[in-house]
């Protein structure tokens, strides 16, 4: 009989973990993308996706819920609070269902993709950072299990933290907007801060993967800050005021 504390995560092998398959699913999610948008742009009213959208969103928070939970005890029961070292920078590679948790944590990323779609068919505004997020996610995630990554859990705690408020408020549950704002903030500092620590300090896993996650989080708190506060709006205004300054000098 199989349990999961007999899981093991083997990179290439267990399924969807390819380096093949992490450069070809991003090309075939934006091919989904564009299609969608082009069918959408001939139609007038939306398809009507609003009960799926809602349900969707419910799953992917209680799912968040779970997981964030989870992870926690997880983390608990596998000493990974005894020591800094130990929780974020030097552990042991992960097995067993705390593998198996954060390998279904990458899958999850491969079903927010429907996320995109439904706002689209739903006739949304898609923000570019939304966009560009839900793009490249998997990507990150997927490069940390293939790297063990070793700051894997403050990346998943507060994701899953975030996604569970963040998921049922736009299925209409409740309405923390603020919230929301904090936490967004939040999962930025982390995956920041725990990129540039990691490679100052020297913590365990792929050079490569902690910096394909530092630059992603680079552009996702690029995204971030234009989205609530007008960051490229207020860069080019900046500029080209002072290029007319300088023209008129």
């Amino acid at each position: 009989m199989w349990y999961p504390d007999n899981f093991t995560f083997v990179p290439g092998e267990t399924p969807l973990t390819s380096i093949q398959f992490l450069v070809f699913i991003p090309i075939v999610h934006f091919i989904i993308t564009r299609i969608l948008e082009i069918y959408m742009s001939n139609r007038i009213k939306p398809v009507n996706v609003r009960h799926i959208q809602r349900y969707n969103n419910l799953l992917i928070g209680i799912y968040s819920a779970i997981t964030f939970v989870l992870i926690n005890i997880l983390a608990y029961r596998d000493g990974r609070f005894s020591s800094w070292n130990q929780l974020v920078c030097h552990r042991p590679t992960p097995t067993g269902v705390y593998a198996l948790l954060w390998y279904i944590f990458y899958l999850s990323k491969l079903w927010e993709f429907i996320d995109v779609y439904l706002v689209i068919l739903n006739k949304t505004p898609v923000l570019m950072h939304f966009r560009w997020h839900h793009q490249t996610t998997p990507s990150v995630v997927l490069a940390g299990l293939l790297g063990d990554v070793s700051y894997e859990y403050p990346t998943i705690v507060s994701n899953t933290l975030l996604h569970t408020f963040m998921y049922p408020h736009f299925a209409g549950i409740w309405n923390v907007h603020r919230l929301l704002v904090i936490l967004g903030a939040w999962q930025l500092v982390v995956g920041l801060g725990f990129s540039v620590y990691s490679l100052i300090v020297g913590c365990n896993g792929s050079l490569y993967a902690q910096i394909w996650g530092l630059l992603m989080y680079i552009t996702y708190a690029i995204g971030y800050l234009n989205e609530h506060f007008h960051l490229i709006d207020r860069l080019r205004l900046l500029f080209s005021t002072s290029y007319r300054t300088s023209k008129i000098s």
